[in-house]
């Protein structure tokens, strides 16, 4: 290749990969090692940052890319997620889209299977819309469940395979006597 070679170095150091040194949440902004060298603190870009905002500010030793105009580091933006083997892409099928967190929590939906999972391991999920929840389809629990407030059912709710509706009582006695347990 001809030419000027102060152009070539620069055009080569207009991108340039690297690992993510430090991270500053407060001040949005990391130092990337390249080399030997580590740079002052860059601001990274975000995937969403206008009327929708994504936080997901980048890891210590992710791999990334360090764009700079005109080759100079000290006004670069850094663009962090390339993966590697510290941090390995949490699926590998075209029809899954995941993310996975570092204490092995995943949400992923599989296109082909029509699945949304979640799984929160050791941990909780809090859902708050004051404008309600409307789920439709069969729901299954597994633990125990909490109301407070008043528990509708339009059909029937059954305990213990005794039904709330249709139960009879044994035990009746004309009076105020109280009659016997579901039969």
């Amino acid at each position: 290749m001809s030419g000027n070679p102060d152009i070539q170095r620069l055009v080569g150091d207009i991108i340039r990969p690297g690992v993510i040194a430090s991270v500053d949440m407060v001040a949005r902004t990391c130092t990337v090692e390249i080399g030997d060298m580590t740079t002052g603190p860059l601001p990274w870009l975000a995937i969403r940052a206008g009327r929708v905002r994504i936080w997901s500010p980048p890891s210590e030793r992710e791999q990334c890319l360090l764009l700079c105009a005109e080759g100079d580091t000290n006004a670069g933006f850094v663009l962090p997620a390339l993966y590697c083997d510290a941090f390995p892409p949490p699926a590998s099928s075209a029809d899954i889209v995941a993310i996975a967190f570092d204490d092995d929590a995943m949400l992923s939906y599989d296109m082909a299977a029509h699945h949304l999972a979640a799984t929160i391991p050791d941990g909780s999920v809090a859902i708050d819309a004051q404008g309600g929840v409307a789920i439709t389809g069969d729901v299954t629990i597994t633990g125990n469940v909490t109301v407070s407030g008043t528990l509708d059912a339009s059909e029937d709710a059954i305990g213990g395979g005794i039904s709330l509706k249709s139960h009879k009582h044994g035990g009746v006695q004309a009076g105020s006597a109280q009659t016997g347990v579901p039969a």
